[in-house]
């Protein structure tokens, strides 16, 4: 469902020049050729560590998508700069607030003031109610030290970066796609 998301929609429809979505630590470019391949007008830069920038690249070119797509080996401190769209797909869950604010900063100092951050995890329910986000809490806790957390833990993050959450779209199985932006300047406003 992630192709279909409103931002990705307004970046493709775009009559200027072809808007870029960042996939950082993109993995092997799955995400990335689904966003790819429903918006033929979107140009790609995947952010990976170099022997997944090579499967990516096999991935993204047997799709047909590799001539519209860049390819960065690097790691988060590596956020290319100019992006339309950001994408963190189950990425922060892996890291302790501290790495996340850290990650969710370098994404912030690349985007451009009018670009989007789409940011893919399972959410815990603010009531506490069961939720299979629970079990990959705990999973992540005693796995990599990460962690699960509920939408007011991801906004306060967002904020320390300079970002704001705009809104949040549910995915199956208790994940959501949580839509960030750069925070208004007081010029801005």
């Amino acid at each position: 469902p992630l192709p279909a998301h409103p931002a990705l929609t307004a970046a493709a429809g775009r009559a200027s020049a072809p808007a870029t979505v960042v996939d950082v630590a993109g993995g092997n470019g799955e995400l990335l050729r689904h966003v790819l391949t429903a918006h033929p007008g979107l140009h790609g830069v995947l952010l990976e560590r170099p022997h997944a920038v090579a499967t990516a690249r096999r991935l993204l070119d047997a799709a047909g998508c590799g001539a519209r797509c860049e390819y960065r080996a690097g790691d988060f401190a590596d956020v290319p700069p100019g992006g339309d769209v950001y994408v963190l797909a189950r990425v922060l869950h892996d890291w302790d607030d501290d790495r996340c604010r850290e990650i969710l900063g370098h994404c912030a100092r690349a985007m451009p003031g009018h670009a989007d951050l789409l940011i893919v995890e399972r959410l815990l329910p603010a009531d506490g109610s069961p939720s299979p986000a629970t079990a990959w809490d705990l999973h992540m806790l005693c796995n990599v030290g990460g962690r699960e957390r509920r939408e007011d833990h991801y906004a306060r993050l967002l904020a320390d970066a300079g970002l704001h959450l705009h809104d949040r779209t549910p995915l199956p199985l208790g994940a959501h796609v949580l839509h960030a932006r750069k925070r208004p300047t007081t010029g801005d406003r």
